[in-house]
């Protein structure tokens, strides 16, 4: 066989032999998969809000969350809750080492005492005055100026009137004193953090032996709020405002669980529209659009949720 035959026909036989080889050993290596569906359910508005809006939710407490932090620095003594214990209005949640603040008022109630005592002085001295005042004066009644001279009555006249003065001074300091003893049982009372409403107890981020500051904190020493009912706050893209009827019923799901849906019921439309954030707790994410925020709200009985969970929101039309 010639070269020139060889290299145009053997060549290229060659060739799709070996190709025909590779495609049946990769044929013949494959396997079927089947088709794979998702981990969790897309979702889907119900069949009877077809067309809805869909918004993104957060669960929240009905009085929404109260993060309660310490009026006055100092080192936490005691802390009385745990996550998820109910608390009724005035309840001790967390309290600050009051040790300095009742020996202040203790030095405050003795200085109460000793106004008080300075008081009783100065009214014994003054009705003493009084009294000397009284006889001079009857004196020069019954036998003119021969029994007491004019300036010894005088005088005693004047020093009566000190004595007043000194018995106002002595009232003045008891109201000071007593002022200063309420500032530090009012002091005293700031020690101790009292839950200022019914609710849940949904964080606590304090211990003992802490040291709690007096000031905002990213996160409160203890959150509280009242989850029976929960709510939902919502976004409304403003694309989507001039459809939503605040009338129209509203089901939401939790995220993972599209197959699981609960009716709610409209608390408020807060009727300000304003920059979109993503519901991820970050102050400093993306604005893109705005949006109209309303509040929803659902027997947690018939959907279990948590406060800070994700749900997704259908609204009919």
């Amino acid at each position: 066989m010639s070269r020139s035959r060889f290299a145009t026909y053997v060549i290229p036989g060659i060739a799709v032999v070996a190709l025909a080889g590779a495609g049946y050993q990769i044929a013949s290596t494959q396997t079927d998969r089947p088709l794979l569906q998702p981990a969790l359910t897309p979702p889907s508005s119900p069949a009877a809000l077809a067309g809805s809006i869909g918004a993104v939710g957060l669960v929240e407490s009905a009085s929404e969350e109260i993060g309660l932090p310490a009026t006055v620095a100092g080192v936490v003594a005691a802390v009385n809750v745990t996550p998820g214990m109910k608390v009724k209005q005035g309840d001790l949640l967390f309290s600050i080492d009051d040790r300095q603040a009742r020996a202040d008022l203790a030095v405050q109630g003795a200085a109460l005492l000793a106004a008080r005592a300075r008081l009783n002085e100065a009214e014994t001295t003054l009705a003493d005055l009084n009294d000397q005042l009284a006889r001079g004066d009857r004196l020069v009644r019954l036998s003119g100026n021969i029994a007491i001279s004019e300036d010894t009555l005088l005088r005693r006249r004047f020093a009566a009137r000190v004595a007043e003065a000194k018995v106002a001074t002595a009232r003045a300091d008891i109201e000071s004193a007593a002022a200063q003893v309420q500032s530090a049982a009012i002091q005293i009372d700031r020690l101790a953090v009292h839950a200022p409403i019914d609710g849940t107890v949904l964080q606590v981020n304090v211990r003992i032996g802490e040291f709690a500051p007096a000031q905002i904190l990213t996160a409160p020493l203890v959150v509280l709020g009242q989850v029976d009912p929960l709510h939902i706050r919502a976004d409304i893209d403003e694309a989507d405002v001039p459809r939503f009827r605040p009338d129209a019923p509203a089901w939401a799901s939790p995220r993972g669980a599209a197959d699981r849906r609960v009716a709610l019921t409209l608390v408020r439309v807060e009727p300000y529209v304003v920059p979109k954030k993503s519901l991820t707790g970050s102050g400093t994410e993306r604005v893109d659009t705005r949006v109209l925020r309303v509040i929803y709200a659902f027997d947690p009985k018939a959907m279990p949720a948590f406060p800070g969970q994700q749900m997704d929101l259908f609204i009919g039309l």
